[in-house]
């Protein structure tokens, strides 16, 4: 059970860098780590059930009477054959990302609103209306039909705002910075769009790039499926090393940024 071993001590080794992290509890820059730690268990009890599955279809592992238990059979049916096997681990990467993405978001957003003054906070909520305003013909509109068009375009919340315009604000009040900025940025993009495509079924559309990760090779092209060349193909080390990625960068970014005070999670009745 090599790749349950895996993900059990990648998770283990995440609880102890949170236990290092010089932030109390419910802070968001620590809850990170646990919200993270908490979906990467998820995805370790999940796979458990593939490698159980392996071990009954080899013999290695025997219900008794309970062989013929419908629960029981449908775990046996994972590893079966190429194609429930596939549909299972697609199923657990696809949720690891969007949960870890998820979880980075809602982290930005907290840290964001929080080391930003009111003025960063107003240009990142009007970014759609500068946009606008830029291609509209100089004096055509006056100040009250500007001021409307500004209340019509002006996201509600920094959740409305794309996570780059809020990464790259976090990158420039950074000092001493352990990583590459411009790297770093890359990878958000990378990752975001990624992630983007999975509710496309993993459909791209948008302008074609490549990116490269390590030794993996990710392909978008306009209008087609997402395609990459995974070097650990039929493990799930790829998709942990992408999240521990992103990991390394919250910490980063949360190191080189100097906030004495609390920065709570939005919600601390929600589990």
């Amino acid at each position: 059970m090599k790749n349950s071993d895996f993900i059990l001590d990648w998770t283990d080794k995440l609880k102890s860098e949170m236990n290092e992290i010089p932030f109390v509890e419910d802070d968001i820059r620590k809850d990170f780590f646990g919200m993270l730690t908490d979906t990467a268990y998820c995805y370790y009890r999940s796979y458990l059930l593939y490698e159980i599955s392996d071990l009954i279809n080899s013999g290695k592992l025997d219900f008794g009477e309970f062989k013929d238990n419908i629960h029981v059979k449908a775990i046996e049916a994972l590893s079966k054959n190429s194609k429930s096997n596939q549909s299972h681990f697609n199923s657990l990467n696809r949720n690891f990302i969007i949960d870890a993405w998820s979880t980075f978001e809602i982290c930005v957003n907290t840290f964001c609103k929080e080391i930003c003054n009111e003025n960063e906070i107003e240009h990142l909520l009007n970014w759609k209306f500068r946009d606008v305003k830029k291609v509209l013909p100089k004096e055509k509109l006056n100040d009250n039909e500007l001021e409307k068009l500004s209340s019509k375009l002006g996201a509600g919340h920094l959740t409305h705002v794309p996570i780059v315009r809020k990464t790259d604000i976090i990158f420039k009040k950074v000092n001493g910075y352990s990583r590459d900025i411009e790297e770093d940025k890359k990878f958000l993009l990378f990752f975001g769009r990624f992630r983007n495509t999975m509710h496309s079924n993993f459909i791209y559309y948008g302008k074609s790039f490549d990116y490269k990760f390590g030794h993996a090779l990710f392909k978008f092209e306009d209008g087609d499926m997402v395609k990459w060349y995974d070097p650990f193909e039929s493990t799930p080390k790829l998709y942990f090393y992408l999240v521990g990625n992103l990991k390394n960068i919250w910490k980063a970014m949360i190191e080189a940024i100097k906030f004495d005070g609390m920065i709570y999670y939005p919600n601390l009745e929600q589990e």
